[in-house]
């Protein structure tokens, strides 16, 4: 019924009322009473008829009784088509199912969801009835209707947590969701495996609506590819039309957090799953005095599982601590021996992967011999610069006459699956001094620094408990890092190569001069190294190339001097020599660049030493091979560095 009209009407049927009245009023009788007349319902406020409203609507309505009084109102919401009469198009109003109120106004939250749902919004079709109903019972025959259509936001869904690729047999999704125009309600997630023979997903999981405050589901153990989807549903019962979906592939033998154990000494250890690998009950030998430090953490983010605490055991795992989150580091200075360090981490899916660092604890003497590691290119790619033979008789003439009798290290006699091997555990044990030469251009100094083959540097803990080094040849800075020139060690520099350049060699800069090699620039040539000349003459000798040629040393030399037409140029000096500098002014630069042409590199350290001051832990590094220098200037030079180093001479 239109308001206005409803108005219109009392309005005249007022006016009769009274007319009637006063026309017959002889005719009245006082003991007879009238019949009572049913009340009036209108809406005052409401969505336009046939428009599109929030599914938030509001609703405001009142009555009257011009006989009596409003006692309440009845409302009733999307009734049924079963109550409209096919012929006449009434609806049956007492079939209805009628609500009782006494307010006059509301905020009804209508659903959305049903009729149409695109990607982002939801429409539904409601109709509202209302009617008052006065003091006597009696009730508006023709209640006060409205429909509309209501319209919320779609919500959206995100996946928080999950796997991602290739995981294990447990995984665990957290996800959230949103609405613009609205509150979470629930959640509905769907579980598929891929069906090869089909190259289908099959429902494997349909859940039912999740409270909002369920967001977390863990499962497994699978094996293969799933898809996991999951949609978020509003106040308005509206779905989320594009589900967060995430694609996994379960690995039952990646059962686990992934766990790393890290290490001030050992290379970094990674695990998973409860067994770890049979090379790990394999023991790492190390030097006694090394004081270990080790740290850990794990991650279970590839499977969306989430690491709940961490135990470990230091030797005997007969009694465990509790699992605790901040069970995270251990620190030891172990006696002479076998050890092993256990550290388990367990997840959310009461998973556990369990990690061993296995490692037997030696006594280093350091007093027994000299070691001389002979890394020279060992497969003699031109024998015209010196035979392997040769080199080791020079170098090991050098040390002729001292009290410690001298040993050599070949590594093309240590071979380990066809790959020569630097000096290891065993070897350094026993030396006081390591000379360590790297004349060739593949040496297995970068070896000793290889993360991938090497989990614990030999010669960084025979330095550590106090032995003593001297490392010369071409580039070694780049077999140590594998950094390209210039190399700059930082002081926040954490690479263990790196941090043994800087606390051992006291170097932080290196540019060789054989990355400006040019012929058509001579004076950017490389083959720039004529000697070293020491900062203090008084306390050591020059060095000098012994060369071959016009103008060269008049003994037969060891270096040739090559002459090039187009430019009238003659090569007469050593190619790759580093300029280098001490890290922080921590060690003595005590040998600089003699250069020819390249003057970027003429005066610039090529030697630096250091000295701890008991004999103990000096190194001395010289950034040019000491074989193709006059061996009468580089005996005087090595007899004083090994007096600095201790190193008594007999004869």
């Amino acid at each position: 019924m239109i308001r206005l009209r409803k108005l219109l009407a009392i309005a005249i049927l007022g006016g009769l009322v009274i007319a009637g009245f006063l026309a017959g009023c002889d005719k009245f009788d006082p003991g007879k009473r009238a019949p009572n007349v049913p009340p009036e319902t209108t809406l005052s406020f409401s969505p336009d008829e046939g428009d599109t409203a929030n599914y938030r609507v509001r609703l405001n309505w009142f009555g009257w009784d011009e006989d009596g009084e409003i006692a309440y109102y009845q409302t009733v919401w999307d009734w049924s088509d079963s109550l409209v009469d096919t012929l006449t198009g009434e609806i049956d109003w007492d079939k209805a199912d009628w609500r009782n109120v006494v307010n006059t106004d509301s905020v009804f939250l209508v659903s959305a969801s049903e009729d149409t749902v695109t990607e982002d919004r939801g429409f539904e079709a409601h109709r509202f009835a209302v009617r008052a109903i006065d003091n006597e019972l009696a009730k508006d025959e023709s209640p006060e209707t409205i429909e509309f259509t209501a319209f919320t936001v779609v919500p959206n869904t995100t996946i928080l947590r999950g796997p991602a690729g290739v995981t294990g047999p447990m995984v665990t999704f957290e996800w959230i969701g949103n609405d613009r125009d609205g509150v979470i309600t629930g959640y509905q997630y769907n579980l598929y495996r891929w069906d090869d023979s089909t190259s289908d997903w099959i429902l494997v999981f349909e859940s039912e609506v999740l409270p909002f405050d369920e967001v977390v589901r863990i499962f497994g153990p699978l094996a293969g590819r799933h898809k996991f989807e999951v949609a978020a549903i509003d106040d308005a019962g509206a779905w989320d039309q594009t589900p967060a979906t995430s694609i996994f592939t379960c690995n039952p033998e990646l059962a686990g957090p992934k766990l790393f154990i890290h290490s001030n000494v050992f290379e970094t250890f990674t695990f998973r799953g409860p067994v770890w690998p049979d090379r790990f009950n394999i023991p790492i030998p190390i030097f006694a005095g090394e004081r270990l430090r080790f740290w850990w953490e794990a991650t279970a983010e590839d499977y969306g599982g989430e690491v709940l605490g961490y135990r470990h055991a230091y030797d005997d795992t007969t009694v465990w601590p509790a699992w605790s989150i901040f069970d995270r580091t251990f620190q030891v200075t172990p006696d002479l021996g076998r050890h092993s360090l256990y550290v388990s981490a367990i997840d959310n899916a009461n998973v556990v992967t369990r990690g061993r660092v296995f490692f037997d604890v030696v006594e280093a003497s350091l007093n027994e011999y000299i070691l001389i590691v002979d890394d020279y290119n060992w497969w003699e790619h031109n024998p015209q610069w010196g035979t392997d033979a040769e080199r080791n008789a020079f170098y090991d003439g050098l040390l002729v006459g001292y009290a410690r009798q001298r040993v050599e290290w070949e590594p093309s006699q240590h071979v380990d699956e066809g790959v020569p091997q630097p000096p290891d555990v065993d070897a350094l044990r026993g030396a006081s001094t390591v000379l360590w030469y790297g004349d060739g251009q593949q040496t297995v100094l970068g070896l000793a620094f290889n993360p991938f083959e090497v989990t614990y540097n030999a010669l960084a803990g025979y330095l550590r408990v106090g032995g003593n080094l001297i490392l010369c040849g071409y580039e070694n800075l780049w077999e140590i890092t594998g950094e390209p020139y210039p190399i700059t060690i930082a002081e926040t520099d954490t690479i263990p190569s790196n941090r043994f350049v800087r606390e051992f060699l006291h170097i932080g800069f290196g540019e060789s001069s054989g990355t400006a090699a040019n012929k058509s620039a001579p004076w950017n040539y490389g083959y720039c190294f004529y000697g070293g000349e020491p900062t203090d003459p008084s306390q050591f000798t020059p060095v000098y190339i012994d060369s071959v040629g016009p103008g060269g040393f008049p003994e037969p030399g060891k270096w040739p001097v090559y002459t090039w037409s187009q430019a009238q140029y003659r090569r007469g000096g050593l190619p790759q020599i580093e300029k280098i500098e001490a890290y922080q002014g921590s060690a003595l630069e005590f040998l600089t660049i003699d250069s020819y042409l390249n003057m970027n590199f003429e005066g610039q350290p090529c030697g630096i030493l250091y000295l701890s001051g008991d004999n103990h832990m000096n190194t001395c590094y010289l950034s040019f091979p000491l074989y193709y220098m006059q061996t009468a200037q580089v005996q005087p030079l090595m007899d004083k560095i090994m007096e600095l180093f201790g190193e008594e001479k007999v004869q």
